[in-house]
């Protein structure tokens, strides 16, 4: 079955009281098609954001069964999103592609090493794992990760790269968490 004919999400039945009685959902029933493109549309206090936080799986206490397709991955942007205030903008954007991160770091560390001293097999080895960043470097278009971040925060307008965290206001701190959501590219 091709992607844009699967269901990779469903809620069967979802209800949500908060104590002591109050009913945000009652009996829902939900499916998502891959690729599909959905807004949820209610007053306030109609429980959209607890929906929300069902389908993100931040919320957990609730009746029904929600279902997941094995290998697709879900992103939620919080109405008021945790940002590390240590970090600068560009720190916590880079957070959405950690793994690349990662792997360039590790690439430029493995790349030092050839200045040490080694043995034969430790070069080769050396060598061996140089090669097997680089495959993943290319596989991930690590090469073009600073345009890529560059591209995303100018896009949405985020504040500059080394601006600390701390000194944003609360429109600057969800776009750049936006950002970061956006860079790990979620499935739903």
């Amino acid at each position: 079955m091709s992607d844009d004919k699967k269901i990779i999400f469903s809620m069967v039945g979802v209800s949500k009281v908060f104590p002591p009685s109050k009913q945000v959902l009652k009996d829902i029933y939900l499916s998502f098609f891959y690729g599909a493109k959905i807004g949820i549309i209610g007053l306030n206090g109609s429980g959209k954001s607890t929906l929300m936080r069902i389908i993100a799986g931040e919320e957990k206490s609730f009746q029904g069964e929600v279902v997941f397709s094995p290998g697709y991955s879900v992103g939620y942007l919080a109405q008021e999103p945790y940002l590390d205030n240590t970090k600068t903008v560009k720190e916590v954007v880079e957070e959405g592609v950690q793994n690349v991160v990662d792997i360039m770091k590790e690439y430029e560390e493995v790349n030092m090493k050839f200045s040490e001293p080694m043995s034969d097999d430790e070069m080769t080895k050396l060598i061996e794992r140089q090669g097997e960043l680089s495959d993943l470097i290319e596989q991930y278009n690590g090469w073009e990760l600073d345009s890529r971040l560059e591209r995303a925060m100018d896009a949405l307008r985020c504040p500059a790269p080394d601006e600390k965290v701390e000194h944003l206001s609360g429109g600057e701190r969800r776009r750049v968490a936006l950002c970061r959501l956006l860079l790990q590219e979620p499935d739903i």
